[in-house]
């Protein structure tokens, strides 16, 4: 009896440190016991424990191996996935799935797979595993090249990891106005290549720059015949969406409003990568596909929101346009009337400005050189008949153009060729400001409220119509005086310049930065006036350059072609590395059945600017036009604003005045905007003030919930 528990003491002391010669005990080998020969000695284990792995194969195994004076513990020292990499097609919604094992090898250099192991991917819309069985899933939401990591437990309680490389590719097939699936098949017919004959994309514009939450465009183009077909390819390098449409005839408007689910994939996925859009023709007469050309679209990572305020200048009226969603409105339904005489009645508001924080509007009523009015827009009577005013209108109190300092205090206001200082709650003007008394026009306060940039030198009566200016910009000395003017860029340095030389500045505009100022520079300050058209482009200038230093033509936002760009008004956002502006232009959008082409009408663009400037280097991107306009009418003066509501803690008296969309009693008892509790948390597009106020998911971008862009 005394042997067998001397072995069962050995071979502990085997598994734990090894015995010494002197404590072995050689016994027979039998059954359930493996003997392995070393140089000197046998060592033994039990069989049955050298067959049985690991506790869910992870970790040291209790498996005995042979060595010449000991039994080493068999460890997992590197694990790998299989397949290394694979590739998951989603074709119009069908989820793909693939199953991933993980592979260990351990310090015997043997190799299997292993029961076990944590798997997980990065936050993304392209695919999930499951993070017990390494089930990869792709639905179809988005593409693109996704990390799939695998870790498990190794030697000393340290976590060994493997990766694999999953690449989902997504193709969708649309089929527009209840296509037959058959007619994809002739867009897999070998290509015509046929320049007149193919059908030439009109919009978007090629190499164009949108924000990520910009409305899915409007495909244009042109070129083809009753019967023909059309495939519209957007694709980024995981992402294929295909539209087939059919010419029926007339009244087809060559185009076709990308699908909104199409459109959210499309920018889910690779999202550094640019969109590639061709349309390619089936012309159905001859039997034959030709091929189109390709344009690229870029998205930034950068959520523009907030309120666009324009002139509907065919009507007389300001709109209203949300930058998130596209709706338009008019922005007060009813401005007070003219009293009654000549144009009595009338309820035109004319030149506009609004606050940097979108909370008031200050405009000319009824027409030119009449009495001016400022507006609360968040008051809750806005919609009264007539709509209340902080002041105004009154004789006494005249402007054409006016700008808001950035705490909305003061305005500077500008009648005949005179700038006046204003105080916005009261509507008196302040004396001994030091503003110009002539030859000044186009005032545009800076967002730091350090200056004040505006034309100067101009000629002619007013400041609406001139054809000399030069930009200039004054300091502010105190909260209400100003200094001296500094010229920064000539109109021109010629004593007699050409007739269609381009000499007037006009309508600058500050950088969010307040570092840079936008202008107008053409052969007028006006764009144009009863049917004459006055060249214009768009230039910038850094706000500390002295005349002897060019200004930067911004030649992407202008276009090719005869100059016709006016007006431009930099956004209050600097988003994705660059500012925003929105300027008019009357350059064709898109083609002539569903867009302007050819009519000339103005319409509202925005481009991106790059927001660190290089002076003499363009800037500036291919523009995009401003969705929910309305293509029949004239529109032009847009103002870009945050959303017109109250932050959390500013006092309110009805919950609409606020972003959070809740007015309730402070600490002070007095009514404040405060968070909505959890049950009222604020929905995608609408207004917030912090991203608590945010549904899960979402968070406060420029005053609106919206998904996070990166």
């Amino acid at each position: 009896m005394k042997t067998p528990r001397l072995l069962v003491r050995c071979a502990v002391a085997v598994v734990l440190v090894g015995c010494s010669p002197e404590e072995t005990v050689e016994a027979p080998c039998g059954a359930g016991v493996i003997c392995a020969k070393g140089p000197d000695t046998g060592v033994r284990t039990d069989a049955a424990t050298a067959d049985r792995a690991a506790p869910n194969d992870l970790g040291p195994a209790r498996d005995a191996e042979p060595m010449r004076d000991a039994v080493a513990i068999r460890e997992v020292t590197r694990i790998v996935v299989d397949p290394p990499a694979a590739t998951l097609t989603v074709r119009d919604g069908v989820a793909a799935t693939q199953v991933f094992t993980v592979v260990g090898t351990f310090n015997d250099g043997t190799s299997r797979p292993l029961a076990n192991g944590t798997w997980s991917m990065p936050a993304t819309l392209a695919a999930t595993v499951d993070p017990n069985s390494g089930v990869v899933t792709a639905g179809g939401r988005a593409g693109g090249v996704v990390t799939l990591t695998v870790r498990v437990p190794g030697p000393g309680g340290m976590e060994i990891a493997a990766t694999a490389a999953v690449t989902v590719r997504v193709e969708r097939s649309v089929l527009v106005d209840r296509l037959v699936p058959d007619v994809i098949d002739n867009f897999a017919r070998p290509a015509v290549v046929d320049r007149a004959r193919q059908a030439a994309v009109r919009y978007p514009l090629d190499r164009a720059v949108i924000p990520t939450n910009l409305p899915a465009p409007d495909v244009q183009w042109e070129g083809g015949v009753a019967g023909d077909l059309y495939r519209v390819r957007i694709e980024k390098p995981h992402v294929a969406v295909n539209a087939y449409l059919q010419h029926s005839g007339a009244g087809f408007g060559y185009h076709w409003a990308v699908d909104p689910e199409a459109w959210r994939t499309l920018l889910e996925s690779d999202p550094a990568d640019p969109l590639s859009i061709v349309i390619d023709r089936w012309d159905n007469a001859a039997r034959e596909r030709i091929d189109g050309e390709s344009i690229s679209l870029r998205v930034a990572r950068a959520v523009l929101s907030g309120t666009i305020y324009y002139w509907d200048l065919s009507n007389g009226r300001l709109m209203r346009l949300d930058a998130l969603t596209g709706g338009r409105s008019l922005a007060i339904a009813n401005p007070p009337p003219k009293p009654p005489g000549p144009g009595g009645g009338s309820r035109c508001i004319a030149c506009h400005t609004i606050s940097r924080d979108g909370r008031y509007l200050s405009a000319e009523m009824w027409g030119g050189d009449e009495p001016s009015a400022t507006f609360d827009l968040t008051s809750a009577r806005l919609s009264d008949d007539p709509a209340p005013t902080v002041y105004g209108p009154r004789d006494e109190v005249r402007y054409l153009f006016s700008t808001f300092s950035p705490d909305s205090t003061y305005l500077v206001v500008n009648r005949g060729n005179a700038m006046r200082l204003l105080d916005r709650a009261t509507g008196t003007f302040i004396a001994d400001s030091g503003l110009p008394t002539d030859h000044a026009a186009h005032p545009d306060w800076s967002p730091d409220g350090m200056s004040v940039a505006f034309v100067t030198n101009t000629n002619m009566g007013w400041a609406v119509d001139f054809t000399r200016g030069d930009l200039a910009v004054l300091p502010r000395t105190t909260a209400t005086t100003f200094g001296a003017p500094r010229v920064v860029h000539r109109g021109t340095t010629d004593a007699a310049p050409p007739a269609d030389a381009l000499v007037t500045d006009a309508h600058p505009t500050f950088s969010p930065d307040s570092q840079w100022i936008a202008f107008q520079h053409g052969t007028n300050s006006r764009g144009g006036n009863e049917g004459t058209h006055y060249p214009g482009r768009l230039e910038i200038a850094s706000a500390e350059a002295t005349p002897d230093r060019a200004s930067t033509v911004l030649v992407n936002a202008n276009g090719s072609g005869e100059p016709d760009s006016y007006w431009p008004n930099f956004s209050p956002f600097n988003e994705g590395g660059y500012f925003w502006v929105a300027f008019y232009s009357r350059r064709d959008y898109g083609n002539a059945q569903v867009g302007t082409r050819g009519t000339r009408r103005r319409q509202i663009w925005v481009a991106a600017v790059a927001n660190h400037p290089t002076e003499g280097a363009d800037p500036s991107q291919v523009p995009y036009w401003l969705p929910g306009q309305d293509t029949a009418l004239e529109n032009m003066s847009a103002y870009w604003a945050p959303i017109a509501c109250r932050m959390n803690t500013e006092r309110c008296s009805v919950s609409s005045e606020c972003c959070s969309g809740l007015c309730d009693r402070g600490a002070d008892t007095v009514f404040v905007c405060t968070p909505p509790p959890p049950a009222m948390c604020r929905r995608e597009g609408t207004t917030c003030s912090t991203s608590t106020d945010c549904c899960n998911g979402l968070m406060c971008f420029n005053r609106v919930c919206g998904r996070d862009p990166g």
